[in-house]
């Protein structure tokens, strides 16, 4: 709202519309509307001209696109600032940087509404009112009007369209759920019949049907529709129904009541009805330095630069250990009560050089989580969850840290508007975060003599200090304030020692530990870290040392423990005393990080220890990473091996998994240190580790498609498993390197390593081995146009297979001799063999396989005319994949979708491979590239 105006409210739940005081505003021709969608669904956020044009035109872009957006928006700012002086700057859609960006007032936009009230639902039903939450739900859903984006073309919103239809979707499933548990099962049978006509192989609705008719006491008609329930998935998918379909059914057989076990449901209070929980109000600062000394300028300008610009950007820089943090974190920590809706915080790790620096959509998914969202609720594409990220912050006054930042390139999803304030700490200047949120530089340097003596004058508290020996201390120290802080801190918890002394035994030792983190080679900051380690108890002092032979960017309780021989107990207090020392300091909640110099002083320590101590340590480090990997793996969806995990030091302390989402979760975690200790283990000669944590990887790395990494620690591997002349290890490392090579399309390469695998098999006589290895060598004989060998192979494996009663094998051998037939167009002989290998991975809980294979059929079926069953078949894939926790099995079964759509003439297909381009460019796979053209060519043809 500006200038008295009344105010504006945004739909776009229905037709694009905006009113203002009950009248419609005229949003002129089509892509000017298009436009406004674009910078609508980027609510508060900068959007760079070309990416309105990409959103726009797509691949046909006019001569003039630059030229048209300027109109449009000119024209947009007409109409939502009719009262705006025409020389006047605009203020709801304003120029940022080479884009523009809509400023939309909280709750002004209903899609806003629509998922803060599915948000407050899911907090409701967390804190046990299921009551409330059905009746949140109801009121997000009366606000879908019609179909989403009315009135507004183009390949963007299409995409649009297509994520709001389902996410509608999913949310009158939620609907249902509340409502069967809350004993409204009969109110539903209607309902959820519909649902399941349109919806008939989606296990879950026909669930929710039999529940709700038990709950009308309809007992046979939700028997007669489990049967036709089982019948509809033998027919269309050739499997049977799944487990908890499967748990209904019984429960009505024995007539039990199918509802799940739950929580008893608590009844809003009668005096307010309606009053929600309370909103998750995070708290993540770290802890501030006690003292600040010498930044005095700096912090004023802070206060400033909050008090002139609602919601601002501050951009903290300055070189490494000049104490751009302990700034960030002193101010905000003054100004957090102007924040009453909480402070985030993350450690983005742009300069260490033992880690990558975390991902966008990982930042944005701890946000979220920090915000009360469950983690099933977490969008999977970045755009969308920073939408919700925007959302959930739109009316909130936040304070939001962003620590160590390399570049501005991922921030902007991070960035919310106002009133929320964003501090940013880099070593550069962040130039593209100055020109596209107008960010506010606070740049710092060492500090000075003056400042240095007082800082070691504050945080010692002595009365007693001589001020030339203070200033020869202060000199000595450089200026950096880690050193300041250790130096000092040594004179506090020792008022017997004199400065003097201290400077003497500094002295005593430079050069032992010169120059960490200084230019100038001279600093002595070894000394000043040896006596803060003196300070410390024998426990976590040992520790200190030990840790330094941990090859990672970060340490848990957990790997500490093993490390040490100590117990999860010892190793959390070490930890923590650490911490209190200034020597290590807490990334995020249970995981520990050293600064730069600190980490470079463990290394030195760890160099000191004796070599058995060294190996020891080491060995139970590698043993910790290796069992714990062996644990997450078999908890994974896909089909592994059956190599031996049996690490010598099995640790006492592991963390807590209890499934695939837990799993995948520890291993996006420890990513880095699991490479790490990989690649410290080949170039150690620790020959088993070397082959078998890459193996406990493989899977992982697969279904995050992080192909160049797989390839780099097998080739690696494999060296390591010749080195030991393990065959067991060598026909995995050789299998495993054809599968990582064909991943480059590298197929002659990827034949003679499968090759190699083969005969190691056949030399051993494993049979199960064998069957595996010829699926492959299959395989990649038929990449290479060789059918008739593929065949012959893929049938000896078959028979090898069955015979060995390796039913995954025999399952994966039928699936691709189907796939042989679709490439050489038999689509007629490759579904019976696509569909005996569906019963069997279903059979076996290969979920990544069954999802592969619905998608094949998927093919199949559309290929010979039957649409409706590919779409079905394609529908089941993506249930199938979801269910698997891969967003790559996800991604096929919306290409699929895209291509029955296509073939149908339906609208709906841009939206599937805009969904699946999506996934495959996060994901980082070269599948990217097809889904590319295959718009292209859509686009094409609907233009013409």
């Amino acid at each position: 709202m500006t200038n008295g105006e009344e105010p504006l409210r945004f739909e776009v739940l229905g037709l694009l519309r905006v009113v203002r005081a009950g009248h419609e505003v005229d949003l002129g021709a089509a892509k000017q509307r298009a436009v406004l969608a674009v910078l609508l669904l980027a609510r508060n956020t900068p959007v760079s001209r070309g990416q309105i044009i990409e959103a726009v035109w797509g691949d046909n872009v006019p001569s003039s696109a630059v030229n048209l957006v300027q109109t449009y928006v000119a024209g947009l700012r007409r109409a939502l600032e009719p009262t705006r002086a025409r020389r006047a700057p605009a203020e709801l859609l304003t120029s940022v940087g080479d884009g523009y960006l809509l400023r939309v007032e909280p709750g002004a936009l209903d899609l806003d509404v629509f998922e803060r009230q599915v948000l407050l639902a899911n907090r409701m039903r967390a804190a046990g009112d299921l009551a409330g939450a059905a009746v949140e739900l109801d009121d997000a859903l009366a606000l879908f009007r019609a179909e989403p984006l009315g009135g507004v073309s183009g390949l963007f919103c299409d995409v649009e369209r297509g994520r709001l239809v389902e996410r509608r979707l999913a949310v009158l499933e939620e609907r249902a759920e509340l409502g069967l548990a809350i004993g409204q099962g009969p109110a539903l049978v209607s309902q959820l019949t519909s649902m399941v006509a349109e919806h008939p192989l989606r296990e879950r609705g026909h669930g929710l049907l039999m529940r709700a008719l038990v709950q009308a006491g309809r007992q046979a008609e939700a028997l007669a529709a489990y049967r036709e329930a089982r019948r509809v998935l033998i027919e269309e998918l050739g499997v049977e129904p799944g487990p908890e379909l499967r748990r209904v059914h019984q429960a009505v057989l024995a007539g039990d009541s199918p509802e799940p076990e739950r929580a008893p449901v608590r009844l809003p209070a009668q005096a307010s009805p309606s009053e929600p929980p309370p909103m998750t109000i995070p708290a993540q600062l770290p802890r501030a330095p006690v003292a600040l000394v010498g930044r005095d300028p700096e912090l004023a300008l802070m206060d400033v630069l909050l008090r002139d610009h609602d919601g601002p950007v501050l951009l903290v820089t300055g070189p490494a250990g000049v104490g751009k943090t302990a700034l960030a974190l002193h101010w905000s920590h003054r100004v957090r009560e102007e924040f009453p809706d909480g402070q985030l915080y993350v450690d983005v790790h742009g300069y260490d050089p033992n880690r990558e620096p975390l991902e966008i959509g990982e930042v944005l998914n701890r946000f979220l989580r920090a915000l009360g969202v469950p983690a099933g609720d977490t969008p999977v594409s970045v755009d969308e969850r920073s939408a919700v990220l925007r959302t959930l912050l739109a009316d909130r006054r936040m304070l939001v840290m962003l620590d160590n930042v390399r570049s501005s390139a991922d921030l902007l999803p991070l960035l919310p508007g106002a009133p929320s304030c964003v501090v940013v700490t880099s070593r550069r200047r962040l130039v593209g975060l100055v020109a596209q949120v107008e960010a506010k530089l606070i740049e710092l340097d060492m500090l000075d003599q003056d400042a240095a003596v007082d800082v070691l004058g504050r945080i010692a508290g002595r009365s007693d200090i001589e001020a030339h020996a203070l200033r020869e201390l202060a000199e000595l120290c450089d200026g950096l304030p880690l050193a300041l802080r250790i130096a000092a801190a040594r004179l506090a918890v020792s008022p017997k020692l004199g400065v003097a002394e201290l400077v003497e035994e500094l002295q005593d030792e430079q050069g032992r530990l010169a120059a960490l983190g200084l230019e100038d080679g001279e600093g002595t900051v070894r000394a000043a870290l040896d006596a803060s380690r003196r300070a410390l108890p024998a426990v976590p002092s040992r520790l200190l040392a030990i840790v330094g032979l941990h090859p990672g960017a970060d340490l848990t309780a957990h790997v500490v423990a093993a490390m040490g021989d100590v117990s999860l107990v010892e190793a959390q207090r070490a930890l923590d005393a650490l911490t209190a020392a200034n020597l290590l300091s807490v990334s995020e909640p249970g995981r520990h990080v050293a600064h730069d110099i600190v980490r470079v002083y463990t290394k030195t320590l760890a160099g000191e220890l004796s070599e058995p101590e060294r190996r020891a340590a080491t060995g139970r480090m590698l043993d910790y990473y290796l069992h714990c990997s062996d644990l997450a793996d078999g908890m994974l969806p896909i089909n592994r091996g059956s190599v031996l995990v049996a690490p010598e030091h099995r640790p006492v302390h592991v963390p807590a998994l209890s499934g695939a989402a837990d799993a995948m979760a520890w291993f996006d975690a420890e990513r880095a240190n699991l490479i790490a200790a990989t690649e410290h283990a080949s170039a150690s000669g620790w020959h088993v580790h070397a082959w078998q944590l890459p193996y406990t990887l493989s899977r992982y790395l697969w279904l995050r498609t992080e192909r160049e990494t797989s390839l780099r620690l097998t080739e690696a591997a494999l060296q390591a498993a010749i080195a030991l002349n393990d065959d067991d290890a060598r026909f995995v490392m050789q299998f495993n390197l054809g599968v990582a090579l064909l991943q480059f399309e590298r197929f002659d390469e990827a034949l003679n390593a499968q090759r190699g695998a083969l005969e190691v098999a056949r030399r051993k006589g494993d049979v199960h081995q064998q069957a595996r290895a010829l699926t492959t060598v299959a395989g990649l004989l038929q990449d290479l146009g060789r059918a008739a060998e593929a065949e012959a192979h893929y049938r000896e494996a078959m028979e090898i297979s069955r015979v060995a009663g390796s039913k995954w094998a025999e399952a994966n051998a039928h699936h691709h001799l189907g796939l042989l037939y679709l490439h050489t167009q038999r689509f007629d002989d490759a579904l019976p063999w696509l569909r005996v290998a569906l019963r069997m991975y279903h059979e076996v809980g290969e979920q990544c396989g069954e999802a592969a294979c619905h998608t094949d059929v998927s093919t199949a079926l559309l290929e010979t005319g039957d649409t409706e069953g590919a779409l079905s078949a394609a529908r089941i894939a993506l249930a199938v994949a979801c269910d698997a926790v891969s967003p790559y099995h996800q991604a096929l079964a919306h290409d699929r979708l895209a291509a029955v759509f296509d073939r149908l003439g339906a609208a709906g297909a841009a939206a599937h491979w805009q969904r699946a381009l999506a996934l495959f460019t996060e994901l980082g796979a070269s599948e990217a590239d097809d889904i590319r053209a295959r718009l292209a060519r859509a686009r094409a043809v609907s233009v013409g």
